[in-house]
């Protein structure tokens, strides 16, 4: 089982600030209503209209499976901004109970929900209306997935366990390098999983990555980096066939890394491994990993 430690992201997320650090504060109900404009999208292209969402060149099935994975980051992005929004809105007595609600939360629910957190008769008002746009945009994203649930394939966290990121994508790294990945915190010896179906291209040993795996998947031709692994399993190799899900390796230090955890890096479309090309992969990993 999967459980991201939200509070680490809520600290720090990604979705509010922009390079410099600085928050960004979209309203809930803006997000839902991006949300709604992209059901709209899905559904016209559902129904045999000239889709209003360009595809990528390439075979029919390929090009519907990279607008279902632009689907999913697109999710994690405007989860990850709603998250950030009841952070800067409310008090933090309220609102770990907030994200706890869910479409089919009602009024009374949430108001007995709030009263029972002990907060300040002015945080219980100023949450209420935030909990209503909160519940709204739930149930927008339920079924914008539900749309994009039969064009896209099975994917998986690739960690089976705890786990807490912040995006850190471009930040300064040692020998004048920037940071092109996602580090995803997790204990030493977490199990590490295949994000999608797919092939291990290579599996080897760096001195900056430790023990690393390439692994591509079936339906994109994305590649997956996974770097600082502790173990992988001795049938691992390159040509070894994983489904998503299986059992990849475990989380450890290997490398120049000073704690435990998965640096995944993220090559879309790249067919090969393609370090120039290089995606930053929080929000759908966002999408996959935050319940």
């Amino acid at each position: 089982m999967v459980v991201v430690v939200l509070m680490a992201l809520v600290v720090a997320p990604a979705g509010a600030t922009n390079p410099s650090g600085d928050r960004q504060y979209r309203p809930i109900s803006r997000l839902t209503d991006r949300v709604e404009s992209e059901i709209a999208l899905y559904e016209s292209y559902e129904h045999g209209r000239k889709p209003a969402i360009p595809l990528p060149s390439g075979d029919t099935r390929s090009r519907i499976e990279r607008k279902a994975l632009r689907a999913a980051a697109l999710i994690g992005r405007l989860r990850s901004q709603a998250h950030d929004a009841l952070h800067i809105l409310l008090d933090v007595s309220v609102e770990e109970t907030v994200e706890g609600f869910g479409p089919s939360t009602t009024h009374d629910e949430v108001t007995r929900s709030l009263a029972a957190t002990g907060a300040a008769p002015s945080a219980i008002r100023s949450a209420e209306p935030v909990a209503a746009d909160w519940i709204e945009f739930q149930g927008a994203i339920e079924r914008l997935r539900a749309v994009v649930a039969p064009l896209s394939t099975e994917r998986s966290c690739p960690i089976d366990g705890t786990t807490w990121f912040t995006n850190e994508w471009g930040a300064d790294r040692s020998y004048e390098r920037d940071h092109s990945g996602l580090d995803m915190h997790a204990a030493p010896g977490t199990p590490l999983l295949a994000v999608e179906d797919g092939v291990v291209i290579q599996a080897s040993w760096h001195w900056l990555g430790g023990r690393q795996v390439y692994f591509q998947v079936d339906s994109t031709g994305d590649v997956y980096y996974y770097a600082h692994l502790d173990y992988w399993p001795k049938w691992l190799w390159t040509g070894t066939r994983l489904e998503a899900g299986d059992y990849l390796g475990l989380a450890g230090a290997s490398g120049n890394a000073d704690s435990s955890h998965l640096h995944l890096g993220w090559m879309p479309g790249s067919g090969a491994v393609d370090l120039d090309g290089l995606k930053n992969p929080y929000y759908l990993m966002f999408e996959l990993c935050v319940p």
